[in-house]
């Protein structure tokens, strides 16, 4: 993952609220801006710290509450139990016993904007065990600009107050844009074959939504070596953002489908 300075910065703010078992972190952003590669890094990043019990949804899309809480509970290895209440409690007697040997317990939850309200309370109700001074349990959420705006209305306030590293993606700059090809094209030792020009017209097709300029390299890239072409000029990247026009565009005809 391409570290921004604005995506350095969040991860400080969000590492530091879970090094501070501080509780409920949130991550914000449109389609297609590196929401869920951050919270994959986040992931990757305690999976291999023993000190940490880690629950990863990549959705927030469950058919109920209960289930929303089992589905939590097994990635902890929690027998599943009968009701509501006994589940919860049975969480609870696993957060104490973690927190008494030290360890911090992480829930992470992709596509967060998906939860429902009963879902974000049952969130609520993890976030008040807690000791006199930290939360026994560190939430971080990721969701589309939906969720920001949800949160922004008085029935979610109780929620809303509880989070301390709020994180908002935004779209890359143009000498972001440059260094972010520059960069990955690097990590597979594949030599730069994207002029100076093309890179800059990149940026000003995609906007500087990550996801977009990736694909819209991928094709260029594609499209030129298919050409016999070793430098890929703007004609190729504007040849490669109509053809990722079009992949999408059949996409959502079949979804509709």
């Amino acid at each position: 993952m391409y570290q921004t300075p604005a995506i350095k910065a969040a991860l400080t703010k969000i590492r530091r609220a879970i090094a501070r078992k501080q509780g409920l972190s949130c991550i914000f952003g449109d389609v297609g801006m590196g929401k869920s590669s951050l919270l994959r890094f986040i992931l990757s990043g305690y999976a291999a710290d023993e000190n940490c019990r880690l629950a990863f949804l990549p959705t927030g899309d469950m058919p109920s509450t209960f289930a929303f809480i089992k589905r939590v509970s097994a990635d902890f290895d929690i027998p599943p139990q009968r009701s509501r209440l006994a589940q919860m409690d049975m969480i609870e007697q696993f957060l104490l016993e973690q927190h008494g040997a030290g360890k911090s317990v992480l829930i992470l939850i992709d596509e967060a904007q998906l939860l429902s309200l009963d879902d974000l309370e049952a969130i609520r109700s993890l976030l008040n065990y807690e000791t006199n001074t930290e939360k026994m349990t560190q939430i971080i959420l990721s969701g589309q600009l939906d969720l920001r705006d949800r949160l922004e209305q008085k029935r979610y306030k109780a929620f809303r107050n509880r989070i301390v590293a709020p994180v908002l993606m935004q779209p890359l700059t143009r000498e972001e844009t440059t260094a972010m090809i520059a960069y990955r094209l690097d990590f597979w030792g594949v030599e730069n074959p994207f002029t100076e020009a093309a890179a800059n017209r990149v940026w000003e097709l995609t906007l500087g939504v990550p996801r977009t300029i990736l694909l819209t390299c991928q094709y260029a890239y594609d499209i030129a070596h298919d050409s016999g072409v070793t430098e890929i000029t703007p004609r190729f990247v504007e040849r490669g953002f109509d053809e990722l026009a079009i992949r999408e565009k059949a996409e959502a005809e079949a979804a509709v489908a």
